[in-house]
């Protein structure tokens, strides 16, 4: 694959396919491969890894990739051939490396060398952070 490709699943996980290496919060590489289900309801017992948990958990979003996402700040070295997925401390997974977002049917929405995905489910601008998982006291 040429292109790292993030595909949210309406009520369900981040579908990403590429060149993709996972990391632990603690800097660890958990995995390297060229697909990956990444939790986005916060439910599963197998984070940063979807289990399915959403389907009972009632988990919930039609996939509406906002066109206006801008990251906080990028940091540098954020763009190479590898997207490097980091799991943040009861926080969201921070993607680094260029990147395409794509809506429920395939498109393009977005595309960039960062970003911020929400993985407790909470937020109002998924799939990207918008900070929730502070207020709602997410553990990850």
């Amino acid at each position: 694959m040429d292109r790292n490709l993030i595909h949210p699943q309406i009520d369900g996980p981040l579908q990403v396919e590429g060149e993709i290496e996972i990391f632990a919060a603690d800097g660890t590489l958990i995995q390297k491969t060229s697909e990956a289900r990444l939790c986005r309801c916060g439910k599963s017992s197998h984070k940063p890894f979807c289990d399915g948990s959403h389907r009972t958990a009632g988990f919930r979003d039609p996939v509406r990739v906002s066109r206006d996402y801008r990251p906080k700040a990028v940091e540098p070295g954020a763009a190479g051939p590898a997207l490097r997925v980091s799991v943040r401390s009861n926080g969201p997974l921070r993607a680094q490396g260029e990147m395409e977002v794509c809506e429920a049917d395939g498109r393009v929405a977005w595309s960039g060398a960062q970003a911020s995905f929400c993985r407790c489910g909470a937020s109002k601008n998924k799939p990207f952070c918008d900070g929730s998982h502070r207020e709602i006291g997410f553990q990850g």
